[in-house]
């Protein structure tokens, strides 16, 4: 299974890290998550500057995404053509959120 973990820039360090290490105890089993986002780099609220481990486009061809929360989600919510850019499909995805 491979998972999005979609993270933008203003990110909780603990959505997004916890989930990471969580989710990724599971790669005997098949599972891979990967932080994934529409920037190359992102920094968190605290100041943390990360490297995406995926583009945003990942998301679409990943079986579950789960969203992170941060300082920013409003803004993120807010931006009509982000928000395009995110491909779900119910269907056949997972899709939580924090």
């Amino acid at each position: 299974m491979k998972i999005a973990i979609l993270t933008f820039d203003g990110f909780n360090e603990i959505d997004s890290f916890v989930a990471l290490a969580m989710l990724n105890r599971m790669k005997p089993q098949g599972w891979q998550a990967f932080i994934t986002s529409p920037t190359e780099t992102l920094t968190s609220m605290n100041g943390v500057t990360i490297e995406r481990q995926k583009p945003l486009s990942f998301a679409a061809e990943a079986d579950a995404m789960l969203v992170g929360s941060g300082v920013k989600t409003r803004d993120v919510a807010a931006d009509d053509g982000l928000l395009a850019q995110i491909r779900l499909d119910p269907e056949r995805q997972l899709i939580g959120a924090q």
